[in-house]
């Protein structure tokens, strides 16, 4: 498995317009490895570049380079968990401003990247809550 590197991609800093949401998400150690891992898109429908660059992983958009999340994890025993998350701001790099579906939509991308089954965050996604 090829790791993501900052440099595999053309990405654009965390706007100054950016805010912080609350998530709280544990992660097995087996689970971090695989988030971290992060995505290097392959094909044009690939619309994130994720990487890792401790203690932060950065999730972009993969047509324009913004940085949408980051989110800084820290070890809790055996686990791993989500410790801060940032949300881009700047209306012109991302429009999303409900807490809900950016904390809903992280939550997918997270859990498709450890691995773990989608259903219920798609679910919650969909329904908006």
């Amino acid at each position: 498995m090829r790791i993501a590197k900052r440099d595999d991609w053309k990405t654009e800093p965390m706007p100054s317009a950016s805010t912080k949401i609350a998530l709280e998400k544990l992660y097995s150690q087996e689970e971090f490895d695989r988030i971290t891992a992060g995505v290097i898109p392959e094909q044009m429908e690939d619309k994130w570049f994720i990487f890792y660059e401790a203690p932060w992983i950065y999730f972009h958009r993969s047509w324009t380079g913004f940085c949408i999340f980051k989110v800084r994890f820290e070890v809790v025993g055996d686990s791993v968990k989500i410790a801060e998350v940032q949300v881009n701001r700047d209306p012109a790099e991302y429009s999303n401003t409900d807490d809900k579906r950016n904390a809903s939509m992280l939550l997918i991308l997270l859990n498709s990247l450890s691995g773990r089954d989608l259903r219920n965050e798609m679910l919650r996604y969909i329904k908006g809550q």
